[in-house]
C-alpha cells in the first residue's frame, strides 16, 4: 500500500524553525528564461565589487516539500524530475523513511539542484513522487521563453 501524498510544493526557500515548523516562501509553477539576466553591482567589505543577479530572475536552488501520511517504516520514495516535453529524466533521488507512524504526518524538505541546470530551454518539467513504481504525486513546472525586450511597434 502506498502512502497518501498530502502536499507537494516547489519553493524558492523553505525554512525550518526551532519547533520544526516549515515556513515555505516563494512557491512557483513557472520560470521565465531571461537571455540577459538583470545584474547589479555590489560593494564588498574589502572594497572590491561583484555583480549579482537581481532577485526574481532565477530562483537559484529551489526546495522540495512533501507531506505524507499512512507511511510505514521502510517506505522508499523516488523523487524524479522529468522533462515532459522531451520525455527525458533530468534527475532522481531515493528517500527511505525508516521512522514512521501510519497515523502521523511525515514531512520531507529537500534542496533541489540549481534551477538553471535543468531549466535551460522552454518546455514542461514534472517533479514526480513515486512509491513502488507508481506516481503518487506530481508538480508541473512550465519553463517559458522571455518576451522580447525590444518589441517592434505595430504597423498600421
Amino acid at each position: 500500500m502506498n502512502p497518501l501524498l498530502q502536499a507537494l510544493v516547489i519553493a524558492e526557500r523553505i525554512y525550518v524553525d526551532t519547533s520544526d515548523r516549515k515556513i515555505i516562501c516563494g512557491t512557483f509553477n513557472q520560470i521565465v528564461l531571461k537571455t540577459t539576466p538583470a545584474e547589479r553591482t555590489v560593494n564588498n567589505p574589502d572594497g572590491s565589487k561583484t555583480k549579482k543577479l537581481l532577485a526574481g530572475h532565477d530562483p537559484g536552488c529551489p526546495w522540495f516539500y512533501l507531506s505524507l501520511t499512512d507511511v510505514i517504516p521502510g517506505t522508499v520514495l523516488t523523487l524524479q524530475m522529468m522533462n515532459v516535453s522531451k520525455n527525458k529524466e533530468m534527475f532522481n533521488l531515493s528517500v527511505t523513511i525508516d521512522e514512521a507512524d501510519r497515523l502521523s504526518t511525515v514531512e520531507i524538505v529537500l534542496p533541489l539542484p540549481p534551477t538553471m541546470s535543468f531549466a535551460k530551454e522552454p518546455g514542461t518539467l514534472s517533479f514526480d513522487v513515486l512509491c513502488n513504481g507508481e506516481i503518487i504525486g506530481s508538480h508541473r513546472l512550465l519553463v517559458k521563453a522571455a518576451p522580447s525586450d525590444h518589441q517592434t511597434p505595430p504597423t498600421e
